[in-house]
């Protein structure tokens, strides 16, 4: 067997560094082959490469690892893009012990135990393993700057360790395989910085601490870069001191989608939007009974709902900047702008075949495009981006969303207003024509901004919401919510309210940024926090180093800042992340130089949020 290696690529572009290390996986095994994925590796590729990408590189079948054995296929030979889990290695053991493919081509996502390696070695008695390389691919690229590190169960990120000490230190565990991979796949060790006062963002900095300053610490010593520049820092955030920029409505067209349908892994499950014209979800004749030696990349992550035969390209919305060029230009577009550029998509399909005309609804547009003769791929991308934005703009007026967001930021931004924001909220929270998960949020929202002065307003609104006849366990879970994310328990300041610096600059920024869109009036507190700490004023004191002993002196400025949000991120901070980085890129502002990236252990929207703490305090009754 061949020895571990595989160099990391270079480059701070996410996506590019595992497109990087599949390329030349894919390369290095010519001929026929078959890729091997885990559950997690899956997700890994499919966020990065196309189906026709795969195909170009002789790949004739994907497969699963831990699916039930097919028939033996001699003439591929098996790439495989495995993590090196415990149970992985058993599966490729009982692969070994009787081969279904010709060659074996062993490529792990991480370190992998000599142990483990010797059990490989020692069970590969036909010399079928052709090579064995660690390339560091532990993590997830949604883009350039955002990746994830997923966790089976992300609400363990939100909960004590007592409560569930082996599940809560195998996350631990996880996320410090992960973000050590990332570490090596950028040739970086990083000067690693915590909360204070998270139990798990602590934990989490000393295993990670542990293992690349200590245990590993010549395979995470990539030497010095000397000059000015510092070395790069990861700042480890809690996502329960800022609950509030996951439960706000979104206006970009990304972080609307994620909000309104849900993504998983850049992918949108279009059987979940109603009025789906049916050939759109009709089975390809080439694809109801594959040949065995021919079948296409279907990503396990957002499996197409059990549909049997459904066409793949019509089974899913993949919204990738990599793979969509006008997803690419409109991904953080404003709700108003984005429709005049879907409007545009619409014209030139019309024009291509002659057939402008003016659109006065959405429904008009999708209609026109569902009706074009001669499908090519072109009509594809502009049928799912209407189909988006139709049930975007059917979401925002059934539901009052511009009324409802336009309370949540006055609420969450401006200068506080008890009187007039309780008046407002207890308008929506008294209108049974707002649906019962807004009222909540609503209502959640105005919990955190007056915690300290509005407990009379807010009683009366969780009354008002018990008479409609709100289920109690939603009211149990707003309670809950409210307690763990209490201003005591925070260490930033969320509603820059906590001296009179901030109370003053919070209010010169409302100012200076005028009133250009009411329902994107919130800043992410992450932005503040990126911000302190590239110009070296961010407290010790709050964000400590993981480093016990670590020198007092002032480091020099970093260039390379990855901040990872232990439960979750959101598309908001990516957009913002984004927008940052494109400001240095342009040498403007005060990340002018620098390189920014975010990562967390799930993607967030104010659903996916709740449910997290749901899951909470489920458990915290088992744990009493």
């Amino acid at each position: 067997m061949a020895a571990p290696g595989g160099g990391p690529p270079a480059g701070l572009d996410l996506v590019a560094v595992l497109r990087s290390y599949l390329e030349r996986m894919l390369r290095e095994v010519g001929g026929m082959k078959c890729l091997l994925l885990d559950t997690e590796t899956t997700r890994v590729v499919s966020t990065v490469f196309s189906q026709s990408e795969i195909l170009e590189h002789e790949v004739y079948l994907v497969e699963r690892l831990e699916a039930e054995r097919g028939d033996q296929l001699l003439h591929l030979k098996a790439v495989c893009f495995l993590r090196p889990t415990r149970e992985n290695i058993a599966r490729i053991r009982r692969e070994l012990r009787d081969p279904r493919f010709g060659e074996y081509h062993l490529f792990f996502t991480n370190r992998v135990e000599d142990m483990r390696l010797q059990d490989l070695a020692e069970m590969d008695v036909r010399e079928q393993v052709h090579q064995v390389h660690e390339y560091f691919g532990d993590w997830v690229a949604l883009e350039g700057h955002h990746f994830l590190v997923p966790l089976p169960r992300p609400h363990l990120a939100l909960q004590p360790f007592a409560w569930d000490f082996g599940n809560s230190s195998d996350a631990i565990a996880r996320m410090t395989e992960g973000v050590a991979a990332l570490m090596l796949s950028l040739r970086r060790r990083f000067l690693i910085r915590y909360q204070r006062g998270s139990e798990v963002c602590e934990r989490f900095a000393q295993s990670l601490h542990h293992l690349t300053a200590i245990e590993e610490r010549e395979l995470f010593d990539f030497g010095s870069r000397g000059g000015a520049e510092g070395a790069p820092v990861l700042l480890i955030l809690d996502r329960r001191d800022d609950p509030v920029t996951p439960l706000l409505s979104q206006w970009t067209y990304q972080a609307m989608v994620h909000e309104i349908l849900g993504i998983s892994f850049n992918r949108v499950d279009l059987h979940k939007v109603p009025g789906i014209k049916p050939e759109f979800a009709e089975a390809a004749p080439a694809l109801r009974h594959p040949a065995p030696q021919l079948i296409s990349f279907l990503p396990l992550c957002c499996a197409p709902r059990q549909v049997p035969g459904i066409k793949p390209e019509f089974a899913e919305a993949v919204l990738s900047a990599h793979q969509d060029p006008f997803f690419k230009t409109n991904m953080y577009a404003n709700f108003g702008d984005l429709g005049m550029a879907v409007k545009g998509l619409v014209d030139a399909a019309g024009s291509e075949r002659h057939n402008a005309r003016e659109f006065q609804t959405i429904e008009q547009m999708a209609s026109f495009i569902e009706n074009l003769p001669d499908y090519s791929h072109q009509q594809g991308v502009t049928y799912k981006h209407v189909t988006l934005m139709s049930e975007l703009s059917h979401a925002v007026e059934r539901r009052g969303l511009m009324a409802l967001s336009g309370v949540e930021q006055d609420v969450v931004c401006q200068t506080p207003s008890l009187a007039a924001h309780y008046e407002a909220v207890q308008a929506l929270v008294g209108n049974l024509a707002v649906d019962e998960a807004d009222r909540l949020r609503v209502t959640l929202l105005f919990g955190l901004r007056y915690e300290r002065d509005g407990q009379t307003q807010l009683a009366a609104l969780l009354r008002t919401l018990t008479e409609q006849g709100v289920d109690p366990h939603r009211l149990a879970l707003l309670r809950y919510v409210l307690k763990a994310c209490r201003a005591d328990a925070r260490v930033g300041d969320l509603f820059s309210d906590r001296s009179m610096t901030s109370r003053f600059a919070s209010l010169a920024k409302q100012h200076l940024k005028g009133v250009e869109n009411v329902y994107t009036q919130h800043t992410p507190p992450l932005v503040g926090l990126l911000e302190r700490l590239v110009r070296g004023r961010l407290p010790e004191l709050d964000y400590p180093r993981a480093e016990r002993n670590a020198s007092p002196q002032a480091p020099k400025p970093p260039r390379l800042v990855v901040a990872f949000v232990i439960g979750g991120t959101t598309y908001e901070e990516a957009k913002a992340v984004a927008e940052l980085n494109a400001a240095g890129e342009r040498g403007e502002g005060w990340s002018a130089g620098v390189r920014l990236l975010l990562g967390g252990t799930s993607l967030q929207s104010s659903t996916s949020f709740l449910k997290d703490f749901q899951e909470v305090m489920v458990n915290e009754r088992y744990a009493q």
